[in-house]
């Protein structure tokens, strides 16, 4: 038996009995922790030397066990090991609760953020519509190019047609959404009622709680209540079926009650898809007509919905509409004059279609803030694995294989993963609660949103990828250690890696500074859009909702008496309701399609809107009078008074009428604060007032709106106490709205922006801390050859800066790249702006000064004789 030197037994403090029933792991532990212990650094040297000589025959013969000390666990299976593995790693981290608390904290930001944002992705874009067969159902999205819509209601003449000629679809039905006046449960209040062809309920799968839905042999005017009408007119009263209610003044009969989680699934327009109250097998009645049976492309009331036959594809579907499209244009030339087309979609992907987009790029972000952070974890597992380069030798040169060891790093990322992404649930979980409050109302399915399965299943598989992409470069590095040259060279540690770990720096500052350029774009692109002017007055202006019903107003009389007030229709920013109108001047001209609005005299002074020339409506006015907008004005008279002139309008149906033009008004943005105004024409009130259709009433007020709703609902009551008081706003919420979804895409954007700018610049000054670690003799040595401590500073932050300016110009040039990312998001901002950008890398680069200078401010209080008694 070969003896070794005593030295050696001395140093290891173990009976040769122990050592030979000791595993390869716990004396290679032991000798690693010997090393680090040990003030002499000639033992340390000697002990290697002998250990690399002696071939690791130290009492290898007469044990015959070589598997022990080489570490492969000969006797024990690949699991056993890789866990043994584990529970080293694990004891590891914790001896160093500095480091592992620093990456646990960046790994739990950029696993929990891309948790939370996945959630919301899933919820909205990826989870079926909770329908049976969802994919079979296919949106019918009309357009007229003539008048550049590109997403048209159609009528119930085009209803008709479609479910008469197209084969492939198994059903085909359609939704209309009136607000109307419900009495007959509690008090009277304004219920959304959704009016759908009979077979609409059945075609989505509906199964009611209560009695039935709709069939074709149900007599016009039968209602299936929603959910939680049921609940607060009728307490959940089971024995509701049969019972009658009023709508509008009219007798409806309950059928049955829908489901509470039932949810209704329609691309939004103008707005969120309105949480229906109930649902209405629909009569004939209606001020403007029939609209089921209406016919002609200016009559669209409907979203029309269809369900493909087992067997047959969107193509085949969409191949039959274009014939039913072809001859309704051959058999009536509006359809034609129009440029009617209808183009079939997948209802899931039409729903989500106009949020698609600002989810892919905020998820596209995340996922940014993920790849900062595992570049910035690998950062600090490379100086890790650096400053442990001596252990990991002595466990190579004591017959751990490289593989081994590397496997040993990826497992101690992997753990740090796992903890990270655990810790990151929790950040998930808070910032699912704050996302739906921040989402604008037009976001759809937001009630979906939660850590579901699927979701855990993601933040396993970014745990799993965190794993790889932290863990190779240390594993790497360490596979190419030479232990001899390693164990055998004092200041050996530490030199490897560097440029490796300067990419991973330059990488985190070009996408941070992509990220906070985007976010800088949007900010700015917020500020132009809340300075729109939107052409009235919102401050201390409120509105509220009235319809009164026909069945007990006559049209127009008794209702020009009902409005005496600052009535409005549409609200502004609500949408326009547009008709085509002529110039009369000898032979009409077209004026083309021009929105119009139903208004009273006291609407102009009370919204704030100028008049700019001529006069309002008053008593005594023919009906056929208009007040025109200034835009509207000069497109039809340029450079000539527009006050008495006539226009034929046809603004409710029929046939064209002549009115004369007796004022002009400032303009006000009609559909949002994007789109710039398109002018619009004012019809009085009176002789045109509308029953059985809400009309908004707008009042302004120093008082806070909502204080003067118990007075509004008051004087309402005393012309009728069956009409109700509806959707009381202020109009600065309304405003608020209008910049709800870049509001929205800037709080997480910023939050994403900020997260990996700060993960950057962290990063920044943990490469040059280490850096100035790794040059202090040489810093020491520079400072006893007299080197003032301001050039040391100097060196070091040029260094900081060199990396941080490296960054800058990779991230400007990565900026500009996907510049057309952003372009659909902002308003009158440019996606290359060139001020947002260089603030932007102003400001990264002051604070990479500042991330440089710390370290430097340390450099230069090095002593040299301390630095070199060291060595």
């Amino acid at each position: 038996m070969r003896i070794a030197p005593i030295w050696v037994r001395v140093l290891l403090r173990m009976h040769p009995r122990d050592f030979r029933e000791a595993r390869g792991d716990e004396i290679t532990e032991f000798v690693v922790n010997e090393l680090e212990l040990s003030s002499s650094r000639w033992l340390r040297v000697r002990l290697a030397g002998d250990l690399i000589a002696s071939g690791l025959r130290l009492w290898v013969r007469p044990v015959r066990r070589p598997g022990w000390l080489l570490g492969r666990d000969k006797g024990e299976g690949m699991m056993k090991s890789a866990w043994h593995d584990v529970r080293l790693a694990a004891r590891g981290l914790a001896r160093t609760r500095g480091f592992t608390a620093v990456v646990v904290l960046t790994l739990a930001l950029g696993a929990g953020l891309n948790t939370a944002l996945f959630s919301v992705v899933n919820a909205v874009l990826l989870r079926p519509l909770s329908y049976p067969d969802a994919h079979e159902l296919v949106y019918v999205q009309a357009s007229q190019s003539a008048h550049e819509l590109d997403d048209v209601l159609l009528s119930g003449g085009d209803l008709r047609e479609l479910r008469s000629s197209v084969t492939a679809f198994e059903a085909v039905e359609g939704v209309a959404f009136i607000r109307q006046n419900l009495s007959g449960g509690g008090l009277p209040r304004q219920a959304e009622v959704g009016w759908v062809s009979p077979g609409f309920l059945e075609m989505l799968g509906a199964k009611p709680v209560v009695g039935r839905v709709h069939s074709p042999d149900d007599p016009p005017g039968t209602v299936v209540l929603g959910h939680a009408t049921w609940a607060d007119a009728f307490g959940s009263d089971p024995g509701v079926v049969g019972r009658s209610i009023q709508l509008d003044g009219r007798p409806h009969v309950i059928v049955g009650v829908m489901p509470a989680d039932f949810e209704l699934h329609l691309p939004a327009r103008g707005g969120a898809t309105p949480r229906v109250d109930l649902w209405k097998n629909p009569d004939s009645f209606w001020q403007n007509g029939d609209i089921w049976n209406a016919q002609g492309p200016e009559f669209g009331l409907l979203q029309v919905l269809g369900r493909l036959r087992t067997g047959a594809t969107v193509a085949d579907a969409q191949a039959q509409v274009n014939a039913v499209v072809s001859d309704l244009r051959a058999k009536d030339s509006r359809y034609e004059e129009a440029g009617f087309q209808a183009t079939l979609h997948s209802l899931r992907d039409r729903v989500v279609d106009d949020v698609r987009a600002t989810l892919m790029l905020l998820l596209g972000a995340v996922a940014v803030v993920l790849l900062i952070a595992c570049a910035n974890v690998a950062n600090l597992m490379m100086v890790r694995a650096q400053a442990r380069r001596r252990e990991l030798a002595v466990r190579m040169a004591l017959g751990s294989p490289r593989g081994r060891v590397g496997r040993f790093l990826i497992l101690e990322s992997f753990v740090l993963a796992v903890v990270g992404a655990a810790a990151g649930l929790g950040i998930a979980w808070a910032f699912i609660q704050v996302v739906p409050r921040l989402a604008p109302a037009e976001m759809p399915r937001l009630d979906g949103v939660g850590l579901d399965g699927s979701v855990l299943a993601y933040t396993m598989v970014a745990a799993v990828l965190t794993t790889l992409l932290v863990g190779l470069a240390p594993a790497w590095s360490a596979l190419r250690t030479d232990p001899a040259s390693e164990l055998g060279n004092a200041r050996a540690s530490g030199r490897g890696g560097a440029r490796f770990r300067n990419v991973l720096v330059v990488a985190q500052v070009a996408l941070s500074l992509v990220l906070l350029v985007g976010a800088g774009l949007l900010t700015s692109s917020l500020a132009h859009l809340q300075n729109v002017e939107p052409g009235f007055e919102a401050a201390d202006l409120f509105t509220f909702g009235v319809s009164i019903p026909g069945s007990q107003y006559e049209w127009p009389a008794e209702a020009d008496r009902f409005y005496r007030a600052g009535i409005i229709w549409p609200m502004p920013l609500g949408g326009s309701w547009s008709g085509d109108h002529e110039i009369v001047e000898g032979d009409p001209k077209p004026l083309g399609v021009v929105p119009y609005r139903l208004a009273s005299e006291a609407y102009f002074p009370t919204a704030g809107i100028p008049l700019m020339e001529g006069r309002l409506f008053r008593d005594g006015d023919e009906r056929f009078v208009v007040v025109v907008s200034a835009m509207v004005a000069e497109r039809a008279w340029p450079g000539r008074s527009p006050l008495g002139r006539m226009l034929r309008a046809n603004p409710w149906g029929g046939g064209m009428e002549n009115f004369a033009v007796i004022g002009v008004v400032g303009d006000i943005r009609d559909v949002d604060l994007r789109s710039p105004s398109e002018g619009a024409l004012y019809f009085d009130t009176r002789g045109w007032s509308w029953v059985d259709w809400e009309v908004h009433v707008v009042a302004r007020s120093e008082r806070p709106g909502l204080t003067l709703l118990p007075e509004i609902r008051e004087a309402v009551a005393g012309l009728d106490a069956e009409v109700p008081v509806a959707h009381p706003q202020a109009m600065e919420e309304l405003l608020a709205a209008q910049t709800a979804s870049a509001r929205f895409v800037l709080a997480l954007l910023g939050v994403f922006a900020l997260v990996a700018g700060t993960l950057a610049v962290v990063g920044l000054y943990g490469v040059v801390s280490y850096t100035v670690g790794l040059r202090r003799r040489e810093i020491g040595i520079r400072m006893a050859l007299g080197s003032a401590q301001t050039t040391i500073e100097g060196m070091v932050v040029r260094r900081g800066l060199l990396l941080a300016s490296v960054g800058v110009v990779v991230g400007v040039v990565g900026a500009i790249l996907s510049a057309d990312v952003l372009e659909a998001m902002l308003f009158e901002v440019q996606a290359t702006d060139p001020l947002t950008i260089a603030v932007v890398a102003a400001g990264l680069g002051v604070a990479a000064a500042l991330a440089s200078w710390l370290p430097a401010r340390r450099a230069g209080r090095t002593d040299p004789v301390e630095a070199l008694k060291a060595e």
